[in-house]
């Protein structure tokens, strides 16, 4: 009898954990898709859209030849979004890598509000929606990113853009493709592209082995990840996903050296896709460690997917980030001035 009861004891409190932990976890997602659908300015990037394209200078053009896209099919997938400013200026570029987990591109939401944004503050942006899915081959999108950033340059007359310290600017996935672009493996110097002189990363993806070495008390936020990052290495690496060495390629704070660019990166507190602190706050120990130049906020309110942060406290992120950048590089400049 009292066996019994123990085990009756034990299935129950199995029971209402796992009811309790999914109620908390839906209403987290819920929550999450509600709070971002108000502030990342969705409507904001179209109104800019249309405003161009009235102008006629909004454009989306591939960036690999014809001749390219006819021997693989996939490359005709990838896509650059123009947005110069208004200002007529020729100014900094700042290249925009959406999020969506390596299965997608969440441009509407984490690209044309964010180039809509930048030109509001003068600066020309481009979007690039790179290889993803089943047209996502191994570093396909690092290699996309090499490509945009070429096509830039040759035509930085076009565009009436200084090419010599740009940005990148990453969210979630889009974050890791910056932070992996921005070292040496499998990054700029790999590709033979000009250094960028700094990143903006908003809730990055750098830990891809978070979901495996730290259990979470919850075990549909740990399912819900495992099935999220798990996704990502297929389509990154197809058969071969399970290899560690190349899991660890994509894991940003391994790659951070002490010449790595300038940082700034925020996140939210109550993110149950990408937690700030395996995540975020893993990779500001290794800029730490690197003695990087960085800047790192926490919005303890705020979940995964936010953008621009409009309405919310982190709705003037963008501008500080590009404070930070333009700081970065006049202390460059003036490192290079006093060598």
């Amino acid at each position: 009898m009292p066996g019994n009861t123990w085990g009756e004891i034990l299935y129950n409190f199995i029971v209402i954990y796992l009811v309790l932990s999914l109620v908390l976890t839906c209403y987290s997602v819920i929550r999450m898709y509600v709070v971002k659908h108000r502030c990342n300015g969705v409507k904001y990037g179209k109104k800019r859209i249309l405003e161009l394209s009235e102008q006629g200078h909004f454009r989306q053009l591939p960036v690999y030849s014809l001749d390219e896209i006819r021997q693989d099919k996939d490359l005709g997938t990838v896509r650059l979004s123009v947005f110069p400013n208004d200002t007529g200026e020729r100014t900094k570029y700042i290249l925009i890598l959406p999020g969506g987990g390596y299965a997608h591109c969440v441009t509407r939401e984490e690209g044309y509000p964010i180039a809509a944004k930048f030109n509001e503050m003068g600066y020309t942006a481009f979007v690039l929606e790179y290889r993803t899915g089943f047209h996502c081959t191994p570093y396909a999108p690092m290699q996309d990113v090499a490509r945009a950033i070429a096509h830039i340059e040759e035509h930085q007359d076009e565009y009436n853009v200084d090419t010599k310290d740009y940005a990148l600017c990453g969210f979630s996935a889009g974050g890791n493709l910056a932070g992996v672009y921005a070292s040496h493996n499998h990054g700029y110097e790999t590709y033979h592209t000009a250094k960028p002189a700094a990143i903006m990363l908003g809730y990055p993806w750098t830990n891809m082995q978070h979901w495996l070495d730290h259990p979470y008390w919850n075990i549909w936020k740990g399912i819900m990840g495992i099935w999220l990052s798990e996704r990502g290495f297929i389509y990154m690496f197809g058969r071969s996903s399970g290899n560690r060495e190349k899991r660890e390629s994509l894991c940003v704070q391994k790659l951070v050296t002490d010449d790595y660019p300038a940082t700034y990166l925020f996140s939210g507190g109550r993110d149950v896709l990408v937690p700030a602190s395996h995540h975020a706050e893993v990779l500001v120990e290794a800029l730490e460690e690197h003695h990087v130049n960085y800047r790192y906020r926490r919005y303890f309110s705020l979940p995964h997917g936010i953008g621009l942060g409009l309405g919310t406290k982190a709705e003037g992120w963008l501008k500080e980030a590009v404070d930070f950048w333009e700081q970065a590089v006049e202390e460059k400049n003036q490192t290079k001035k006093e060598a």
